[in-house]
């Protein structure tokens, strides 16, 4: 048993002296004595910057001040400290550590009491200092020792942040300290025929001052004994008892399943077999179902390297949990089955206002979106418009985006009308691009340029942007400074502009600056990105051409958030403030297509 009694007697003292004695009760003031004594018992440190022993003390006030403190009690041993009368908190802990990571040999104890001080009497506080961490020893039976090759215990938090543990046999096999929080150990062993086998077990309803003693020992299977638990003072004791089979038996795995809207892709492993059995990789499946099913369907798993399979689940359904397991299905007692694991696929999102048809009109400057929506949560799209009706470029009061009710690719409803053109003001002036992109018009950058945030947040990952666009495309007319070499020169066929990305993070372009300029291959916020080819971004002769981008990913692992970005330009090097003032672009009936995906 390991703890720690800190006793604190309180004396408020009378002085000998009545001049003194009269000033200090006026002064409704008295002094707090403290005498300390302390069993401690601790056998280790984790550095020679942190001992156990060492209790650190505050004296803390009703208004949660600190009166008085001290990195180490013997500091205030029979010394007086002059307090007001009233109410206090004293509290002790270890000095130099808090319990909130693990390592081995670092306990950390903690206890506090309030005390009342009274003027003319005498008060005494007993804090009782406790271990504030959870302890874990790990034991191996000398049976165990003999019979396993090698053998590892790995003990780890469930608080995030917080380094596992492991407990070699054949090492010295120090106590291990952890924040209070559930646990899990798992037992991993290689016999002697070279043969591997692991176990986890979960610790719940961890609490302070509980010691938890694993032992390891051998057993005709493997299983685990419910704990045995005794009550020794300050410590609540569980004891575990492993019982690991000497024989490797045969066992299956799976992985969290990469879950998309339609589709799933899922991993599994052969973690052992049994000594005498040999596997048919042709024999091995994978078996999922939603939770609201009975029947388990199955799809052949193909071979991923040594001992590991994979396979995609197909004919999911979106935002819908499902359960999956691998199965080995030899015949006979050659049948194996994992633990099964749940998913839950991603929604199919809609894009929002895709079909163009509603516009908002908030001051001079048009948004595709209904009022409503505008009101509740802003747009989801935008477009260059802010830069020429808003601000400075409110004196050129032009909107080269906005909605046309008689161009469109089905009847009724509205299309996306963008309309390169040149603005000036004050003879200030500059070729403006039309643009529709899903993300916000930032600010602008005097009259050079502007800042733009591309992106919204989106919960889906899509696999193309399928659409209709209708180009007249002019000859370029005006082309800027930094454009680059050999493309967009004066006379030639201005190009229209789709491209769809998604990233981790909102992304910020600046027009004057092109280092901010997406770079889809290098750039790794961007997952996937797809773009309308050249040789497809032409003249339509005024009739409507469907188009398909698809996401090409360079990164398939689910991410934490997604941002969808799309951009439409009737210019396509408009960001570099070069095109025709005779191109304009239609954008209608747009969504967001959900197959198996392109990968790079």
């Amino acid at each position: 048993m390991k703890k720690i009694y800190l006793f604190l007697i309180t004396a408020l003292a009378v002085l000998g002296m009545t001049s003194c004695q009269q000033d200090d009760l006026e002064g409704n003031v008295g002094y707090l004595r403290i005498e300390v004594g302390t069993n401690a018992y601790v056998d280790t440190r984790i550095a020679d910057e942190y001992n156990p022993k060492q209790i650190a003390l505050q004296i803390v006030n009703s208004k949660d001040e600190v009166v008085e403190s001290t990195d180490d009690w013997e500091t205030l041993s029979g010394k007086q400290i002059r307090l007001a009368a009233g109410t206090y908190t004293v509290k002790a802990s270890s000095n130099g550590f808090d319990g909130s990571e693990s390592g081995f040999d670092i306990p950390y104890y903690a206890g506090s009491q309030q005390i009342t001080v009274q003027t003319g009497k005498e008060v005494t506080a007993n804090i009782t200092c406790t271990l504030a961490n959870v302890k874990v020893t790990v034991n191996y039976d000398q049976s165990f020792i003999d019979a396993f090759r090698s053998a590892t215990a790995t003990v780890k938090s469930a608080q995030e942040g917080v380094g596992e543990l492991s407990f070699k046999m054949g090492d010295e096999l120090k106590s291990g300290y952890f924040p209070v929080a559930d646990l899990t150990a798992t037992i991993s062993v290689v016999n002697h025929a070279g043969k591997s086998f692991s176990q986890a077990t979960p610790i719940t309803g961890v609490k302070a001052r509980k010691h938890y003693i694993l032992n390891f020992k051998v057993a005709e299977s493997g299983s685990i004994e419910k704990p045995s638990v005794t009550v020794d003072g300050s410590e609540i004791i569980y004891t575990f008892t492993f019982n690991v089979s000497t024989e490797a038996a045969t066992k299956l795995s799976v992985e969290q399943a990469n879950a998309w809207s339609y589709f799933a892709y899922v991993r599994g492993s052969v973690e052992s077999v049994e000594e005498g059995t040999e596997l048919d990789a042709a024999n091995m499946t994978f078996e999922y179902k939603a939770a609201s099913e009975e029947e388990w369907r199955s799809v052949e798993a193909q071979a991923d390297g040594e001992n590991a399979f994979k396979a995609t689940l197909v004919d999911l359904q979106p935002g819908t949990q499902y359960s999956y397991r691998m199965a080995y299905n030899g015949g006979g007692d050659a049948n194996f089955k994992s633990d099964a694991v749940n998913f839950t696929t991603e929604t199919a999102s809609l894009l929002p206002n895709g079909d163009m048809d509603d516009w908002y009109k908030s001051g001079k400057t048009w948004y595709p979106v209904s009022e409503s929506d505008y009101a509740a949560s802003g747009s989801f799209w935008d477009s260059s418009n802010p830069g020429t009706t808003t601000g400075a470029g409110a004196l050129v009061n032009v909107n080269p985006t906005q909605g046309n009710s008689e161009i469109v690719h089905t009847s009724g409803g509205k299309s996306a009308e963008l309309k390169s053109q040149y603005a000036s003001a004050f003879g200030i002036g500059k070729f403006a691009a039309a643009s529709l992109y899903t993300g916000k018009f930032n600010s602008l950058v005097g009259t050079n340029g502007a800042k733009i945030d591309f992106g919204q947040k989106f919960t889906s990952r899509p696999s193309a942007l399928h659409g209709w666009f209708q180009y007249t495309s002019g000859k370029i007319d005006y082309r800027g400074n930094n454009t680059p070499e050999g493309v967009a020169e004066i006379d030639t066929d201005d190009l229209c502009s789709i491209y769809i990305a998604l990233a981790k993070a909102p992304h910020q372009l600046d027009n004057t600056q092109t280092s901010t300029f997406f770079d889809f291959e290098n750039d790794d916020n961007i997952i996937a990105y797809g773009e309308l080819p050249d040789s497809e971004a032409m003249s339509t002769n005024n009739q409507w051409k469907e188009f398909n981008v698809k996401l090409k990913y360079k990164d398939i692992t689910p991410q934490a958030e997604y941002y969808l970005i799309i951009v439409c330009s009737s210019s396509k090097y408009g960001d570099y403030f070069t095109g025709s003032t005779g191109s304009t672009m239609y954008i209608d009936d747009m969504e967001l297509i959900y197959e198996t995906p392109a990968v790079r």
